[in-house]
């Protein structure tokens, strides 16, 4: 497991074995302001420095995100798309809910209500 630590957000990563494939299951805790999003945006790669693309983003403590947040959300899926990966979106409050909703995701992103909906849909 590894954190990436910056001011109000941190970004937790866990691999969870899903029907006998690695996964990342990246937690976004916090809020994405602007006082942070330049930080945030110029390490969000390190995510994928183990070469794993199978990604959950768990957005259920993600209290907040900003137009900054939102283009690395669409950052992160392009390079699992670009790698042949899977990504999977859970964890959803009613206000990440209706961003999701504006960002037209591509249909292959599935949204799952909950982090074990997303586990158990895999």
């Amino acid at each position: 497991m590894s954190n990436l630590e910056f001011e109000s957000f941190s970004l937790n990563t866990e691999i969870a074995d899903i029907k006998g494939m690695p996964v990342q299951v990246i937690s976004f805790v916090g809020k994405i302001i602007n006082e942070n999003a330049y930080q945030i945006s110029r390490n969000i790669n390190s995510i994928f420095e183990n070469g794993n693309y199978n990604i959950i983003l768990d957005l259920s403590k993600l209290e907040y995100i900003n137009s900054v947040g939102v283009a690395m959300l669409l950052t992160i899926i392009k390079s699992v798309d670009q790698h042949s990966g899977k990504i999977m979106i859970g964890g959803l409050n009613r206000f990440l809910e209706n961003v999701i909703r504006l960002m037209e995701l591509p249909k292959r992103v599935q949204i799952c209500q909950t982090i074990e909906e997303a586990k158990s849909s895999w």
